[in-house]
């Protein structure tokens, strides 16, 4: 597979997903932020783990492992809020803005 077909498959992917999940959700608009940022930081860790393996770059390896650790974070707040939804202007909701801009 060349890299234009895995560039192509990755946006396809994150579309149909995103789609998936403004539709069949509740609470569109604060989990689809988890959602998005989720991708955004798989994307990014990929990213910088293949240019590791490229390149030897000490740095691009600590970047990978940062974007992973946020990713991880991501998906256990989109957990957390489909099983405790309520307020979105609490303070804790505020918080989860903040963290993720």
């Amino acid at each position: 597979m060349n890299q234009r077909t895995t560039w192509i498959g990755v946006i396809v992917v994150f579309l149909i997903s995103s789609t998936v999940v403004l539709l069949y959700t509740e609470s569109t608009a604060n989990f689809a932020i988890h959602v998005i940022s989720t991708f955004i930081a798989i994307f990014l860790s990929i990213l910088a783990f293949r240019a590791y393996f490229n390149y030897k770059i000490t740095r691009l390896l600590f970047s990978g492992f940062a974007f992973l650790a946020f990713e991880i974070s991501e998906g256990i707040e989109a957990i957390y809020d489909l099983e405790h939804q309520g307020d979105y202007l609490s303070v804790s909701a505020i918080r989860d803005y903040v963290i993720i801009v």
